[in-house]
């Protein structure tokens, strides 16, 4: 296997013009002393322009930097070293070099912005904020790339979209990274609650947490009320629509009742998962949160974390964060999608610098790290065969954003290669993976103004859940307000951008 080059300093790259020249289709006829042989080429597609039956970017000796957060040490194996060096064993014409950008967001973005002073953009990589990168050219248009690539059809309508601003493509969905459902059984079977299948409903959510809460002994049935702002309105508004066309606008939901182009605040969907928060919170089945003070007086320690502590039926945790946590839960656990298949989470983006000199290269290395059949069969086969070394820096449980089906034999083979079953048999249950296709998500990477909306938002939805204010008394300042900060958000990336021509 040719050993994966690593580069710990920013790498000096030239900007090129890619030359698409025109072929034709005449044949090729060779002769030798002992015989003639007649080529016929093929016709010429995007991908092969010289119509020889070889993609182009196959043709030459290639080399890719790539940057990711995932890999921020020479040192280390990580799955995205395992996969660069699959991806160089399978296209040896072509070698990928890890560029070094930082772990945090604030170096991430930075570092961005100083490579591009000193023309030493990475190729490929991941992509912290579209708004970070739009204003000072990092970002290459890749959507003819995209719209060439048929394995795209099969992107999931929830997330396809992520990655365009203005009409233009500047990055594709890698991954989604579930914010699942932490179910504390033995808390169920104490409290004589049958556990609930995998497609469990809203209502369902609601009487075990009523039945599973106990004064007496501090058990809470659900803990955190984030579901309510962000998975349950799209649950309302799905169960809302009576036509075809009701459907598949409530389907183009995300979190926070963003449906693509604006968000909701002031829908009915919304309002009412905001009553269903305020009731639940006053009946005491839900739990927003609890202080030092009330934690010493219940569980005899200010810092005890009543979820990972044993004493919450259910609650919300995303995927990346709950990991660290597995080992220290000693009960009955397993993992649910969201209530009614409407699981919440978030999604990265990665996308290629307005300075690669190979973008077709690139872009395959970009597809066969994030949704690629190839790419994904080889990641989760890597993670098995390495998981004693990758664990902790891989098992994100990253899940596809793609769905290639069943193939002739009956089987879906990137759905069942996924390993996390291992932690916990809901991982990999049909409905979860089913309810990721359906998914509300935080799209604030993708999103320009979302975070902005998120800022505004977030004041107005503390009020509400502590009771300061109702939610009818706020919606429509808030859904006019959080629309002027997009507005405003999109203005100004717009004024930066055009500065920087």
């Amino acid at each position: 296997m040719k050993k994966i080059i690593i580069a710990c300093t920013l790498f000096i790259s030239s900007f090129v013009l890619i030359a698409c020249g025109g072929t034709t289709t005449a044949s090729t006829t060779t002769t030798t002393s002992s015989s003639t042989t007649t080529t016929e080429n093929v016709e010429p597609t995007f991908w092969d322009q010289d119509g020889n039956g070889i993609e182009d970017w196959q043709e030459e000796e290639i080399t890719l930097t790539y940057s990711t957060w995932q890999h921020t040490s020479a040192d280390i194996v990580t799955i995205e070293s395992l996969m660069a060096n699959a991806f160089m064993d399978k296209y040896p014409n072509i070698t990928i070099e890890f560029q070094m950008m930082g772990a945090s967001s604030e170096e991430w973005d930075s570092n961005f912005i100083a490579a591009v002073e000193s023309d030493t953009l990475p190729d490929v990589f991941l992509v912290n904020r579209l708004a970070s990168f739009l204003p000072y050219n990092i970002l290459a248009d890749i959507t003819e790339f995209y719209d060439n690539d048929s394995d795209t059809q099969y992107i999931f309508d929830s997330v396809e979209n992520l990655g365009i601003y203005d009409e233009v493509r500047y990055a594709v969905p890698t991954f989604i990274y579930p914010t699942m459902w932490i179910m504390n059984l033995d808390i169920l079977e104490a409290a004589g609650v049958q556990i609930p299948d995998y497609d469990w409903t809203y209502n369902q959510m609601v009487n075990i947490a009523k039945a599973t809460t106990n004064e007496n002994t501090h058990i809470i049935g659900i803990y955190g009320t984030d579901f309510y702002n962000r998975e349950l309105p799209k649950v309302l508004k799905l169960q809302a629509a009576t036509t075809e066309v009701e459907l598949a606008a409530a389907k183009l939901w995300q979190s926070y009742s963003f449906d693509g182009t604006q968000f909701n605040f002031n829908d009915p969907a919304f309002q009412s998962a905001m009553t269903s928060m305020v009731d639940a919170i006053n009946e005491g089945y839900v739990v927003p949160t609890l202080g030092p003070d009330t934690l010493e007086e219940w569980y005899l320690d200010a810092s005890f974390d009543p979820t990972y502590n044993g004493k919450v039926a259910m609650w919300r945790d995303a995927s990346w964060s709950a990991k660290n946590y597995f080992d220290q839960m000693l009960f009955n656990w397993d993992i649910y999608p969201g209530p009614n298949g409407v699981t919440g989470g978030n999604t990265d983006i990665a996308g290629i610098s307005s300075t690669c000199e190979h973008k077709a290269a690139a872009y395959q290395f970009l597809k066969w790290m994030s949704y690629g059949e190839d790419g994904l069969l080889t990641r989760y086969q890597l993670f098995e065969d390495y998981s004693d070394q990758v664990y902790i820096s891989a098992n994100n449980y990253g899940y596809p954003i793609v769905d290639y089906g069943i193939n002739g034999l009956g089987e879906n083979l990137v759905w069942e290669s996924i390993p996390y079953g291992k932690t916990a048999p809901g991982f990999v249950s049909p409905e979860f993976i089913e309810s990721l296709k359906n998914g509300a998500y935080w799209v604030n990477k993708e999103v320009v103004g979302w975070d902005e909306v998120a800022s505004v938002a977030y004041g107005y939805l503390y009020d509400t859940m502590t009771g300061q204010t109702t939610y009818a008394a706020v919606k429509d300042t808030l859904q006019t307000e959080a629309m002027i900060a997009m507005q405003q958000a999109r203005q100004t990336l717009d004024a930066l951008i055009e500065d920087f021509k």
